[in-house]
């Protein structure tokens, strides 16, 4: 048989012994997600610039400011140009698409009024021949 034996512990003798220093603790549990954050923020701005060469600091804003970057705006001038240019592509796209379809067109075989009568004389026999064959049966 044994014999257990438990002991009461006050609280602030279980704090003193067992448990760390709380605040020291979470310093440092705090410095350590900054340095983290630090170096995945490093590998992120290497990233961006591999794939996008140009700065960094004219597309993204920092991440403590509040304020969301300027839009560009694009005068009238540059937005009727860019219009014109359009509708100047889009047009000859048009045209193209045009030209081919009838160019297909007139490549097809069509049928002259001779060739059409000598067909129907041709299926008028043929389809005489087949009453003829099923009347003998």
């Amino acid at each position: 048989m044994s014999l257990t034996v438990r002991v009461r512990m006050s609280r602030s003798y279980y704090k003193e012994t067992y448990m760390p220093d709380r605040q020291r603790l979470l310093d440092l549990a705090l410095t350590g997600l900054e340095a983290e954050r630090a170096k995945i923020d490093d590998e992120i701005a290497q990233i961006q610039s591999q794939l996008n060469p140009r700065p960094a600091t004219a597309q993204t804003a920092p991440a403590g400011s509040s304020t969301p970057p300027k839009r560009r705006r694009m005068s009238a001038a540059a937005r009727k140009k860019i219009s014109e240019a359009m509708k100047r592509r889009y047009a000859a796209m048009r045209t193209s698409a045009i030209s081919q379809l009838e160019s297909a067109v007139s490549q097809r075989s069509r049928l002259t009024a001779a060739g059409r009568r000598k067909l129907s004389e041709l299926m008028k026999a043929q389809w005489a021949a087949k009453r003829k064959a099923a009347a003998k049966k």
